[in-house]
């Protein structure tokens, strides 16, 4: 007797009859709902796996986000297309962003968003910025962790963002020792792409409060037409928005569509920079950045270089001009300020140190203990105008004092050809005494590195001994 018999003979279906009626009611449940006057099952089966919903953007009262400068449907992402390949192996990916459900950029937004990061909707990026992506260096070269920088303004966010591949590498691991921090830095292709996705999503979501952030791609269409108020840069006209509320579809969509920020042949950093503004809104931007009618204030300066602003966005959310702790109410002279001046106001993960040649001793820009002494040993600096990387592999570095008699810290600048550049750090004897006359004291601190002075704005008084194979710069 067959096994179909056997089953009829005992009251019960088939499997495969179960299966076809299963495979019926997932069709008719769909996202829409139940739709009792047409139970039949779409034509187009493929429409059931591809198939991607959307929320808008609405706030408890049933209106628009206020922060919002256009409405932006929210992402989420059921299951993605099947993927095609090339002839030679290589993804083909679509361009349009429409394809999975995008919201194209509108001319209000766009203009908005160039006003905050050049101050001018008619200025655009250089041709420097449209070429620089998050590109590793060769596995073989003595930063195989690192991201690639030129000479540029893009310079200071690449080594921003190199500041949280490194705290993922090192610092955001299940065990960390010493021994697993040294062998963090020999990463393989997997692990530092790894680092690098969740690197960007941890500043976008850190961008939009822990609750919202907004990723934007390119596609081959125009997102709007031609218009006077805002000039063509083959960039911002083509850029497609997907706004996220939850960190797990942020992480997976970011997997998908990590090559539109490391393509050598798409504006990575352009991209993320615009990612960056509208995950912290337009409105809270304005706000903290103190922009009114009467005063301008910019992401980027007239030389498109990173700004204090922009920085203090990438480490801790906020987009404050200064660098001390709390808000300041009287001046220097003892005066009530008309509006008090925010600084950082908690302790962040990257720290930040700054050095500048041209101030005078009495008026140096005060960095606060927020800053200087982080939840992760890791530090971006600014000697001179020249952005740069400071970190350790120790962890207790930032925690127990008595790790700061004697320790090493790392510099990276990400430009080609750097070697490897440790820093041995000595603040239990100091430096040596300085001349008896005050002309040959002046000869001595003429000749002390910038960066030296830089590090020494956190460890007072500290030695600093460099590499017998690197001369002292900055």
């Amino acid at each position: 007797m067959a096994a179909s018999d056997t089953v009829k003979n005992i009251g019960l279906t088939s499997p495969g009859t179960e299966r076809e009626k299963l495979n019926r009611l997932l069709k008719i449940f769909d996202d829409k709902g139940v739709n009792l006057e047409d139970s039949k099952p779409p034509q187009d089966i493929s429409y059931v796996h591809r198939r991607v919903r959307f929320n808008g953007a609405v706030d408890a009262r049933g209106d628009t986000d206020p922060r919002l400068t256009q409405r932006v449907k929210t992402f989420y992402v059921e299951s993605w297309p099947e993927l095609k390949l090339n002839k030679d192996g290589t993804l083909i990916r679509p361009r349009s962003g429409r394809n999975l459900g995008g919201t194209p950029i509108s001319v209000h937004s766009a203009t908005l968003v160039r006003e905050i990061i050049h101050g001018s909707a008619v200025h655009s990026f250089c041709r420097e910025w449209k070429k620089s992506s998050f590109i590793f260096q060769d596995s073989t070269s003595p930063y195989p962790w690192g991201l690639q920088t030129q000479r540029c303004g893009s310079r200071g966010l690449i080594l921003a963002v190199q500041a949280y591949v490194i705290k993922q590498l090192i610092f955001d691991r299940e065990y960390i020792s010493n021994i697993l921090a040294q062998n963090a830095l020999k990463p393989n292709e997997f692990e530092r792409k790894r680092a690098l996705i969740n690197a960007l999503c941890e500043i976008l979501w850190k961008a939009g409060e822990g609750k919202r952030c907004c990723v934007c791609l390119l596609q081959d269409q125009r997102s709007y037409p031609q218009d006077y108020r805002l000039r063509d840069d083959n960039v911002t006209e083509y850029v497609v928005l997907f706004e996220f509320k939850k960190f797990t579809d942020l992480s997976a969509f970011m997997r998908r569509n990590i090559e539109e920020f490391t393509s050598d042949k798409s504006p990575g950093c352009i991209l993320f920079l615009y990612s960056l503004v509208l995950s912290a809104s337009i409105f809270k931007l304005k706000e903290e950045m103190l922009i009114t009618n009467e005063t301008s204030h910019k992401l980027l300066s007239d030389r498109e270089e990173c700004k204090q602003a922009l920085f203090n966005l990438i480490i801790t959310g906020h987009a404050c001009h200064y660098l001390h702790n709390g808000n300041l109410v009287y001046s220097q002279n003892g005066n009530l300020l008309a509006t008090p001046l925010r600084g950082i106001q908690e302790r962040s993960e990257i720290g930040f140190l700054f050095w500048d040649k041209g101030e005078n001793d009495d008026n140096r820009t005060e960095v606060g203990s927020m800053l200087k002494t982080p939840k992760k040993p890791l530090w971006l600096s600014l000697v001179n105008g020249q952005p740069g990387l400071l970190f350790s592999t120790n962890l207790d570095l930032v925690s127990d004092w008595r790790v700061e008699t004697r320790f090493i810290l790392h510099y990276y600048t990400g430009l080609p050809g750097m070697p490897a550049c440790p820093l041995h750090i000595e603040t239990r004897f100091g430096r040596n005494a300085l001349g008896r006359t005050k002309l040959h004291r002046r000869q001595q601190e003429e000749n002390v590195p910038q960066l030296e002075r830089c590090i020494m704005t956190k460890w007072y008084g500290a030695a600093v001994d460099w590499p017998d194979q690197i001369l002292p710069f900055y």
